[in-house]
Parts: C-alpha cells; sequence; structure tokens
C-alpha cells in the first residue's frame, strides 16, 4: 500500500474517489436517485447569458451555480431563475432548497426571496465570508 498526493489529481481518480464514497452512502439513504439540472437563458445569438444549476437529492434540491452575464443584471433574470427553479424544485417534489454565496455575491439578494440565513463561514478563503441559505417550499 502507498499514499499518495496530488494537487493536479485527474478528474477520474476525483471520480473514482467519489463512486466509493457515494456507494458507501446509499447505503444509508431512502433515495439513491440525484438528478442535475440546468435552467439557462440565451440571448438571439444563442450565447447563455444566464443560468442556474445543481442537483435534486430526495427533499432538497442544492444550487451549485446561479450567474447573470454582467451586461444583463439588474433585468430581472436573477429573480427570473429563481422563480423557475422553485417552480421545478416543486414538480420534483423537494422541500427545500439550498445555496451559497459570497459576500460580495448574493448575500443581500436571497433573503429578498425567502432564504434564511443559516451559516456564515468567516475567512474563506481567506478574508471573504461564505452564506449559507435555506428556503422551505
Amino acid at each position: 500500500m502507498k499514499f499518495e498526493e496530488s494537487l493536479a489529481p485527474k478528474k477520474e481518480d476525483i471520480k473514482e474517489l467519489r463512486d466509493i464514497l457515494v456507494k458507501y452512502n446509499q447505503q444509508h439513504f431512502e433515495t439513491k436517485e440525484q438528478k442535475e439540472f440546468l435552467l439557462s437563458i440565451k440571448n438571439d445569438d444563442n450565447q447563455l447569458i444566464a443560468g442556474i444549476s445543481g442537483e435534486i437529492f430526495g427533499n432538497w434540491m442544492e444550487v451549485d451555480y446561479l450567474a447573470v452575464e454582467e451586461n444583463y443584471r439588474s433585468h430581472g433574470y436573477g429573480k427570473q431563475l429563481l422563480q423557475q427553479v422553485e417552480a421545478l424544485a416543486l414538480k420534483e417534489k423537494c422541500r427545500y432548497i439550498f445555496i451559497s454565496t459570497f459576500g460580495f455575491q448574493g448575500k443581500d439578494y436571497y433573503p429578498k426571496f425567502g432564504y434564511q440565513e443559516v451559516l456564515v463561514l468567516e475567512n474563506y478563503p481567506l478574508t471573504g465570508t461564505e452564506h449559507f441559505f435555506i428556503k422551505e417550499l
């Protein structure tokens, strides 16, 4: 047996490690199905200008990314995406949505839509903060 260290691991090695954990975890969860989702907005040239993506697992929808291109901000696209993702969550029988954001991003944005802050991680990654929100549907 040997130990290895890598600061540039191969994606397939990370996937293999994740698969070991998922296989173990599945023995302890009532549901095994995990679904990725993506809702996107494209301009007339078919270029992505905004989107929201994440994963559905049991009662939970976890949002990994919500982004709007800078030139398209303040046009309501973020609000529309949140409304659509909440509708998708209900359709998929989710009871909760989980999302995190950095202090310079949307920490004041999500509470406007009923998201409750449940954790603030200080000094992340160095001097910033990461804020974690949950919304019960």
